[in-house]
């Protein structure tokens, strides 16, 4: 069954790539993590494209995947595209190999396809394409050009559940928020972080149909996806390591909470898994950073899942649900500062932006995050409450203080405002954005220096 589409904020992107025309144009490398919806996002923009479209997915057609492996050069691929697909390179043709990372050799080809086909519209897409660039193989600089394509963002899941003046004005720079429209968006706002951005799950939703079910069925299959590529051996190192990330998102990230004691071959064994978990865009990383640059290297990075609703699917299998609205006691709040910095650190990494924190000292005063925008660093922290007073700007303030820094942001469940804060005699006023969670999409533009 097709799912309904829902278009994309990235889309322009991909339609300008394949609207080019000129000579010898870059490969398109669609990237992200499974299910996140890229063949969907692929097949739209090319069908408005007008081009024909020579299509395969390398993980069905095992047939063509084994053809392509048996290439002794490009040459004989070409040859292979042309016999099994009907493709040959022309200015109104389009050639888009689903999850290609599947093949073993193509990746050596992808240079060929940029230098040797004068017009031609390439794109490859799949959820682990770090794969397709093999120990042989060198990566293709400056032939390729790289997409990534993240779980919904608000404003889409509010389309997908058919808020299309919401969306509007989450994505517009409209800052006359009533307190009606604020609460509105907090109600949808809190389905979207059980929900999270996996179109299935968010479709589902809207329906009224189970999304846990969903998720559960999604978490299934990329285990079913470890086993294959890690091996039985270390599929259950896989699944601690997700669960580790999912109960202790937010706290600094330790190899003791995915395995207790684990001896130096494991410690290995564990380091590697997250660094392809990382590769593969399915765990976030975010190192941390002191006041002393020596401070890099005492800090845990922290790890944030690549989708919201996942989390909460792992997260909260034996656990009542905590949710914005209805979760008063501080301490069951905890847990949703956790989950609301998990979401700031999705948003982050779709604008394409470095995941960094920093702490004042090991022991407290620490920034979730230190975003860069024209030449500046500017703080932002989460907090999940629904009122922000004074007395909460001050980890802020110290840092905008002690690294002359002009802006920084709150991100939280408060309505949005500006604040002036103090700064040292001498140095100009310091402001501070709180930025409701719902408006995450604004980040970037509200961190603009005056």
């Amino acid at each position: 069954s097709r799912m309904a589409y829902i278009s994309r904020t990235i889309e322009p992107a991909i339609t300008a790539f394949i609207a080019a025309r000129e000579p010898h144009k870059n490969v398109l490398l669609v990237e992200g993590a499974r299910q996140v919806g890229k063949t969907s996002l692929v097949e739209h923009a090319l069908a408005a494209s007008g081009k024909g479209i020579f299509a395969a997915n390398l993980e069905r057609d095992t047939r063509l995947r084994s053809l392509i492996d048996g290439c002794g050069d490009f040459r004989e691929f070409e040859q292979v595209v042309a016999d099994r697909l009907r493709f040959s390179p022309g200015p109104d043709r389009a050639l888009f190999l689903d999850e290609s990372q599947e093949s073993l050799r193509l990746g050596g080809f992808v240079r060929f396809m940029k230098e040797e086909w004068r017009d031609a519209t390439v794109i490859l897409s799949g959820s682990t394409l770090g794969r397709l660039f093999r120990d042989d193989v060198r990566y293709p600089v400056g032939r390729v050009q790289q997409l990534r394509v993240a779980p919904f963002a608000f404003s889409e899941f509010l389309v997908a559940v058919g808020q299309e003046q919401l969306a509007a004005f989450v994505r517009s720079d409209d800052a006359a928020v009533t307190p009606a429209r604020h609460a509105r968006l907090i109600e949808l706002f809190d389905r979207f972080l059980e929900t999270g951005g996996l179109p299935a799950a968010v479709i589902a939703q809207a329906a009224g149909q189970d999304h846990r079910e969903i998720l559960g069925q999604i978490a299934a299959d990329y285990e079913r996806d470890f086993i294959r590529i890690f091996g039985e051996r270390d599929s259950a190192i896989v699944a601690a390591c997700f669960r580790s990330v999912t109960h202790f998102v937010g706290s600094p990230s330790k190899n003791t909470s995915v395995i207790p004691n684990p001896g130096t071959t494991v410690n290995a064994r564990i380091n590697e898994v997250f660094a392809r978990l990382q590769s593969w865009h399915m765990v976030l990383r975010s190192d941390q950073r002191g006041p002393a640059p020596e401070s890099a290297h005492a800090y845990l990075p922290k790890r944030y899942l690549f989708d919201t609703g996942l989390l909460r699917w792992h997260r909260e299998l034996g656990v009542p649900a905590i949710n914005v609205i209805g979760t008063a006691t501080p301490a069951a709040r905890g847990p949703l500062g956790g989950i609301l910095e998990n979401q700031v650190a999705i948003e982050l990494t779709r604008l394409g932006l470095p995941l960094c924190g920093w702490k004042k000292t090991p022991s407290g005063g620490e920034i979730d995050f230190l975003m860069p925008r024209g030449g500046r660093i500017v703080p932002v922290e989460c907090k999940a409450g629904r009122s922000i007073d004074r007395r909460s700007l001050r980890g802020i303030a110290d840092y905008l203080d002690a690294y002359d820094q002009p802006a920084g942001v709150i991100v939280s469940f408060a309505p949005l405002t500006t604040f002036e804060v103090e700064s040292k005699p001498g140095r100009g006023s310091r402001r501070v954005t709180l930025l409701p969670a719902t408006l995450l999409e604004r980040l970037y533009r509200v961190a603009e220096p005056t």
